[in-house]
């Protein structure tokens, strides 16, 4: 089988012959249909996420069942087409036992790929760059009639961190104004859950005209360039002081403190972007005498996978129009370098023989 490899960071991909995987007992062995392409593995590649290298990437996956484990064999059978949902947990802290295994402090790590010569390759977070890998049965799900093998692959990051943020983080209500500043994948998803769960208005900041443009299709009611104006002013009067729920999308100290500063008195200021190994500054310290609460994002809840796929069948949501390109596995360096220039809401990379 191939997979991509990352040896050096800041440098391609490089596509190279593997091993099939091993199938352990609690294991499935999927064939991958597709892999998105995050921002998340591009920090990756960029080196601000620490990692052993060599490695291979990619973590928003979809594809079909082609084996099991023994315990595995009730709950999965050949054919079944699936999502991975979740990450890896130990299965035993207080959050895993909780249905919190999002924030597990303990996870395990998925095995290696080996190459023909013996070479160990490491996994990082899932390691979906790939033909064929094996998971653990907890972290699939799968797919409800109807849903696009392909376009579900990116429910599995972007769509469900979205709905996490806006559902549980936020915990919005019907009627609360919203802003959210990047309207990359994850901030259009949640300009999208805005939308479905009752904000108004709902803000979107960017700095490029084509994402408001899109932004505007995906629920927002207003749009701010930040390129020439101030993007918290802008926020705060077009809300009378501040948003009720703001949202960083693009793991930018920057940007992160300038939602918290566009948050209104006992508002929620929620940070879904990636920030990890940065130092976040917040230029007023008035936050705190002003009770604005400050929210992270880690990943997805088991029910907000399930609800999120019933949101999709049910056609309450829309996943299809965001994925505007798809790559042959050839070209996984092209849709890296699309990812960097803005040009693609959301790009998955297809790996089939």
């Amino acid at each position: 089988m191939k997979a991509a490899v990352l040896h050096e960071f800041h440098t391609p991909l490089v596509i190279e012959e593997f091993d099939m995987p091993t199938v352990g007992d609690d294991d499935v062995l999927i064939q991958v249909a597709a892999c998105g392409m995050c921002h998340t593995d591009i920090k990756v590649q960029e080196g601000e996420i620490p990692l052993q290298l060599p490695a291979v990437l990619g973590h928003e996956i979809s594809g079909v069942v082609v084996g099991t484990g023994k315990g595995q064999a009730a709950a999965f059978k050949e054919g079944d087409r699936v999502t991975v949902g979740m990450r890896y947990r130990c299965g035993r802290c207080k959050y895993c036992i909780s249905g919190m295994e999002n924030l597990c402090q303990t996870r395990t790590q998925g095995t290696p790929y080996i190459q023909p010569g013996g070479a160990e390759v490491t996994r990082w977070n899932l390691g979906g760059f790939t033909q064929y890998m094996t998971i653990p049965g907890y972290m699939l799900f799968r797919l409800p009639d109807g849903v696009d093998i392909e376009e579900s692959s990116v429910v599995g990051c972007r769509v469900t961190t979205a709905y996490n943020a806006v559902k549980n983080a936020a915990q919005l209500a019907p009627g609360e104004s919203a802003a959210v500043i990047g309207c990359g994948g994850v901030g259009l998803n949640t300009i999208q859950f805005l939308s479905v769960f009752g904000a108004y208005p709902i803000i979107a900041v960017d700095v490029m005209d084509s994402k408001l443009e899109a932004a505007k299709r995906y629920g927002a009611t207003h749009t701010i360039n930040a390129s020439g104006i101030d993007a918290v002013e802008a926020i705060k009067d077009l809300t009378s002081g501040g948003a009720d729920k703001s949202f960083e999308a693009i793991g930018n100290p920057i940007t992160a403190d300038q939602v918290v500063r566009s948050t209104r008195a006992g508002g929620t200021a929620t940070l879904i972007g990636s920030l990890v190994g940065q130092q976040l500054l917040l230029k007023d310290a008035g936050f705190a005498f002003r009770e604005v609460t400050i929210r992270g994002v880690a990943m997805r809840r088991t029910t907000d996978v399930i609800e999120v796929l019933d949101m999709v069948q049910q056609g309450r949501i829309d996943i299809s129009s965001f994925i505007t390109k798809r790559y042959p596995y050839q070209d996984i360096n092209t849709a890296i370098d699309d990812v960097h220039q803005g040009n693609v809401l959301m790009g998955v990379v297809l790996w089939g023989d």
